[in-house]
C-alpha cells in the first residue's frame, strides 16, 4: 500500500512539473510580443513597418515579404486613436 501511495505520489509531481517549461516559454513568447507592439506605435523599430488586427501582428519588411504573429486567444489589441472632427480622413 505505502508502495502505491509514493508511485501516486511521484506521477503527480512529475505530471506537475512536465507543463512549466512550455507555459514559460508562451509567456515570454507573449510578453516579447507585447514589446514589439510597443516599440512599433513608439516609432522605435525603423526600417519596416507593422500593422495590427486583433489577432495578429503582421510587419512589413519589404516588397511582399511579410511576417505574421499570431497573439494568443486570451489577448487581444485594441487601438484607439484620437480625432478632432473625424475619425478618416
Amino acid at each position: 500500500m505505502k508502495l502505491l501511495g509514493v508511485a501516486l505520489l511521484a506521477a503527480g509531481l512529475l505530471a506537475g512539473c512536465s507543463g512549466g517549461e512550455e507555459s514559460a516559454k508562451t509567456d515570454q513568447k507573449q510578453q516579447d510580443i507585447r514589446e514589439m507592439v510597443n516599440d512599433y506605435s513608439k516609432g522605435k523599430v525603423k526600417g519596416h513597418n507593422a500593422s495590427i488586427t486583433s489577432h495578429e501582428l503582421i510587419i512589413a519588411k519589404g516588397e511582399g515579404d511579410k511576417q505574421v504573429i499570431d497573439l494568443s486567444e486570451e489577448e487581444f489589441f485594441v487601438s484607439i486613436a484620437p480625432y478632432e472632427d473625424q475619425t478618416h480622413p
